[in-house]
């Protein structure tokens, strides 16, 4: 999927869709659902909206759709969505112009889309680190920094494991201890603020299939 900027798409989706915010949506950890009625709006005419965004909206619509069944209603389709969040050790070195003040992180994703006559769902869900780099024990940290995506709230546990990490495998004596726990304590909120952006981006996502397939069809071009 192209890559996204959260902060600079959840104002747009402000801007644009703030009618729509009073849809619910159900968070759970790494999950999203939401469900739209669509009065008029036969399951044929829905899912044919629903392949037109995608076709839109992804690089690639062969590479990236994993199930396309017109008869049951059920779409699934795979992607990377980006998210750029503040580098905690750019706290440590501020002054290192090798170190950069941003990070970051590319989601693999899959949304899943059920669809009926004048109503579907949409379950969008975070399923790992895509691109983790697996040597010198850094498949562990990528580990660690998934488990601090929690879009119901960050837990004490993953925050206080992922601190231990940086803990042991950043430990110098060119490092003073008061710069180790400003980064430390800087964890969970640079993280709540990556979770927030997380949710909007995928809202606004799941609010862009509704709005394509709410739109009326202009032949009239």
């Amino acid at each position: 999927m192209k890559k996204s900027k959260l902060l600079f798409t959840a104002i747009i989706f402000l801007l644009a869709f703030g009618k729509s915010f009073s849809q619910e949506y159900q968070l759970e950890e790494k999950t999203v659902t939401a469900i739209f009625d669509t009065p008029g709006k036969t399951k044929s005419e829905i899912f044919s909206s629903v392949n037109k965004w995608i076709s839109l909206n992804y690089n690639s619509a062969q590479n990236v759709v994993q199930l396309n069944d017109k008869e049951a209603g059920n779409i699934i389709v795979k992607g990377i969505n980006e998210v750029v969040y503040k580098n905690l050790m750019k706290e440590l070195q501020p002054n290192n112009k090798y170190a950069q003040e941003y990070s970051t992180i590319k989601f693999n994703h899959t949304i899943e889309i059920n669809i009926k006559d004048e109503k579907f769902r949409v379950i969008y869900t975070l399923t790992d680190i895509a691109d983790q780099v697996q040597v010198n024990g850094y498949g562990e940290m990528y580990t660690l920094l998934f488990n601090l995506i929690d879009l119901t709230g960050l837990k004490d546990e993953p925050v206080n494991k992922y601190n231990a990490y940086i803990v042991e495998k950043w430990d110098s004596p060119f490092i003073s201890k008061k710069k180790t726990e400003k980064m430390l304590e800087m964890t969970r909120p640079v993280f709540e603020q990556v979770n927030k952006d997380i949710a909007a981006d995928l809202k606004s996502t799941i609010e862009s299939i509704y709005q394509s397939v709410n739109s009326s069809n202009n032949d009239d071009w």
